[in-house]
């Protein structure tokens, strides 16, 4: 069974920087070396929205 990490706080300024620039949530995934999912699911957490403004 693989071994799940948190993202970093670094990881996750880099979400929101890529975000910004318009990348997709695929790409964002392919930047940081994680799953689509995990960006995705960090994406739609409430705290993030309320941190992205949405």
């Amino acid at each position: 069974m693989k071994q799940l990490q948190h993202l970093t706080s670094s990881e996750l300024d880099e979400i929101t920087i890529l975000q910004g620039e318009g990348l997709s949530i695929r790409k964002i995934a392919k930047e940081l070396g994680r799953s689509s999912s995990t960006i995705s699911r960090e994406l739609n957490r409430p705290e993030a929205l309320y941190y992205r403004g949405k």
